[in-house]
C-alpha cells in the first residue's frame, strides 16, 4: 500500500550524498584504467571463485553472479539508482576479497579493453550492464541508458526526430573511448554484449567463460543479430519505420526505463508519460540506434523465439522502487498507468529490488553521518559537510 504523504527519505538524502562522493572520486586521479584482456577474464575468475566460496562460507543465501558483478560496480555504476536497481555492493564480501587476493581492486573502475578481434570497449560498461540485464532491467543499463544521454545531450538542437538523427549520427558510433562522445563505440558494443551474454547468466554460470567463449570468433553481424532476437522479438530491420518504431516503443514502455527516466526529469507523473520537451530527441536517439542495428544486419528479418525475449521489472516493482526512493506521487502515478492499461514489457516479479529497496529504507541518521564523515575527509565541500552534520546531531538530541 502507497501513502500520498510526501517526506524527504532517507534514501533520496544518500542519492545527494553519494553524487557528492561520486564528483570527488571520478577527480580522483588513476580510479578508472585500461585493462588487458585476458588479465581482466583471469581476475575475473578468481572473483567468481572467491564468490563462490563466500557464499560457501559466509553467506549461504547470497548468489555468486551477483557478488561478482557488484563488485565490479564503481562510480556512475555505483549510484542510489544502481544500487536500487543492480543491488547493493556486499562490504563483508569486499573486505573478504581484499583479504584474499587485493590484486582483484583492479576490477574496480575498468574502462577500455581490447578484445581479441582487435576492437575496445568499456569493461566496466560492460559489466555493470550484465549485473542490471541479471537482474531484469536489460534495457536500462545498456542501450536505452546511452540512448537517454544522446538524448539530453542533443535536446533542443532539432525540431523533429529525424532532424535529431542526423545531428546524433555525426557523434554515434564514433571509435571513441566516452571523451567525445556520449554513445561512442566502445559504449555500444559494451550495450549490445551485455544484453547477449547477460541473458545466458544462471547461478551457476562461469562469467570469465562466458565471456571468452563469446568473444572468441565474434563479429558485428553476430552480435547485433543476437541482441535483436532478444531485445525485440522476430522483427523485420529492413522495415526502416516499423524497425525504429519498434525500437522507441521497446525503449519507452520499459519500466526500468520509466524509472531512470522519471529520474532524470524526463519522465511525468501527470498520466506517467514521456516528457513532450525529450520525445523528438529520445526519438532521434532510438532512431539512430535502430539504423546502426539494421545496417549491420544488412536489413534481414531476424527471427526469435519469444520465450528468449529479454524482460524488466513488473508494474509492482516500479513502484516499490519509486517509493523507497521517496517518491509516493509517482509510486501511485507508475499503477494508475499500469492498471489503466498503458503497455509495458514485464516479467511478473515484484521480488527483483527486493533487497536493495529494504537497504534503502534501512537508511539512518548514523549511516548518514558516516557518509558525510568519508565525503568531508576528503577534504571537499566542509563547509556544507560541517553543516549538515551539526543538523544530524541536533536530530538526534
Amino acid at each position: 500500500m502507497f501513502t500520498t504523504r510526501r517526506s524527504i527519505h532517507p534514501a533520496r538524502i544518500l542519492g545527494l550524498l553519494a553524487a557528492m562522493l561520486l564528483a570527488l572520486l571520478v577527480l580522483a586521479p588513476g580510479a578508472r584504467a585500461e585493462g588487458d584482456y585476458e588479465t581482466v577474464l583471469d581476475q575475473l575468475g578468481r572473483l567468481q571463485a572467491l564468490a563462490n566460496q563466500f557464499v560457501a562460507d559466509q553467506s549461504p543465501d547470497a548468489d555468486p553472479i551477483e557478488l561478482t558483478l557488484s563488485y565490479t560496480r564503481t562510480g556512475d555504476y555505483n549510484t542510489a539508482l544502481w544500487q536500487l536497481a543492480a543491488g547493493v555492493r556486499d562490504p563483508a564480501f569486499e573486505q573478504y576479497v581484499a583479504n584474499q587476493d587485493g590484486d582483484l581492486v583492479n576490477l574496480q573502475g575498468l574502462t577500455t579493453v581490447t578484445l581479441p578481434n582487435g576492437e575496445g570497449i568499456d569493461f566496466g560498461h560492460l559489466l555493470a550492464g550484465m549485473n542490471l540485464v541479471y537482474k531484469g532491467m536489460p534495457i536500462t543499463g545498456s542501450w536505452g541508458g546511452d540512448c537517454m544521454q544522446l538524448a539530453q545531450t542533443y535536446n533542443g538542437q532539432a525540431g523533429d526526430a529525424a532532424g535529431y538523427a542526423q545531428l546524433m549520427s555525426a557523434t554515434f558510433n564514433m571509435e571513441d573511448d566516452g571523451s567525445n562522445s556520449v554513445f561512442g563505440s566502445q559504449d555500444l558494443r559494451a550495450d549490445l554484449d551485455s544484453v547477449v551474454v547477460g541473458a545466458q547468466l544462471t547461478k551457476d554460470s562461469d562469467i570469465a567463460g562466458l565471456l571468452r567463449d563469446y568473444y572468441a570468433e565474434l563479429t558485428d553481424y553476430d552480435r547485433a543479430s543476437q541482441f535483436i532476437g532478444l531485445s525485440f522479438g522476430t522483427v523485420d530491420t529492413g522495415s526502416t519505420d516499423t524497425f525504429r518504431q519498434t525500437v522507441y516503443n521497446t525503449l519507452v514502455s520499459d519500466t526500468g526505463m520509466q524509472l531512470l527516466l522519471y529520474m532524470n526529469g524526463m519522465w511525468t507523473v501527470d498520466g506517467w508519460t514521456l516528457s513532450a520537451d525529450y520525445e523528438s530527441a529520445l526519438q532521434g536517439a532510438c532512431y539512430v540506434f535502430a539504423d546502426y542495428l539494421s545496417q549491420t544486419v544488412n536489413g534481414e528479418k531476424i527471427k526469435s523465439s519469444s520465450s528468449t525475449r529479454m524482460v524488466t521489472l513488473a508494474d509492482e516493482a516500479l513502484a516499490q522502487a519509486l517509493e523507497a526512493l521517496g517518491d509516493s506521487d509517482a509510486a501511485q502515478a507508475a499503477l494508475a498507468a499500469a492498471q489503466s492499461g498503458a503497455e509495458t514489457v514485464s516479467s511478473g516479479s515484484d521480488a527483483v529490488v527486493d533487497s536493495a529497496t529494504q537497504t534503502l529504507r534501512s537508511l539512518n541518521v548514523s549511516v548518514l553521518r558516516m557518509i558525510l564523515t568519508v565525503v568531508c575527509a576528503l577534504g571537499a565541500l566542509g563547509t556544507v559537510c560541517f553543516g549538515l552534520l551539526t543538523i544530524l546531531g541536533s536530530r538526534r538530541k
